[in-house]
């Protein structure tokens, strides 16, 4: 088990890039680690209570601000990437391995929709890299997840920023990759 006091001081193995992405782009981690980029063994361990983590839990409560999701549509030659702005509602709660969980009512005004989601980000299970510097945390997080019964599994990637530059105010940003390529960013930016 590697502990994030020793991690602290060394930077992520794969850094994380702030500029976007294009639809169905091959994430720097897969091009970075070819063929161990599904190699779960390489993943690390924390127990969520280091000092370093302890704003996280600070964090907990009603929010509300914008956001924005981008996906990627269409097939690989013919990619089409969409962009939605919403207004966002979140109930931060505390969760054992997942460090930052959310409870998101979303509305989309342009599509007159509304959406409800379930946030979990820098789960301790499947992180490979974690990144903090003050109130600024950078992780990457992969793991399998399944399709439905009898529909395969897929590998999904998430690298995420979290800044909390007060108590009151947090951007978050995570971008998805499935099976290696771009697929979807969600940005929130949101106050007490």
């Amino acid at each position: 088990m590697i502990k994030l006091i020793s991690c602290l001081s060394l930077l992520m193995t794969i850094s994380l890039p702030v500029a976007a992405f294009e639809c169905y782009q091959a994430s720097p981690t897969a091009e970075a680690l070819e063929d161990e980029y599904q190699n779960n063994d390489n993943s690390f361990s924390i127990s969520g209570d280091e000092k370093e983590l302890q704003f996280l839990k600070d964090l907990k409560g009603k929010w509300q601000g914008t956001g924005e999701e981008i996906s990627c549509k269409g097939t690989e030659s013919h990619p089409e990437k969409i962009s939605k702005t919403m207004n966002v509602e979140a109930d931060v709660i505390e969760n054992g391995i997942v460090l930052f969980r959310a409870k998101l009512e979303k509305n989309f005004p342009a599509e007159g929709i509304s959406r409800s989601d379930d946030i979990g980000l820098i789960n301790t299970d499947s992180l490979y890299s974690l990144s903090v510097n003050g109130r600024n945390v950078e992780a990457n997080q992969r793991e399998f997840a399944s399709n439905g019964a009898n529909a395969g599994v897929r590998y999904l990637e998430y690298m995420i920023r979290i800044q909390a530059p007060s108590d009151n105010n947090i951007n978050i940003e995570w971008d998805m990759f499935t099976n290696g390529v771009y697929v979807f960013t969600q940005k929130l930016n949101l106050t007490r």
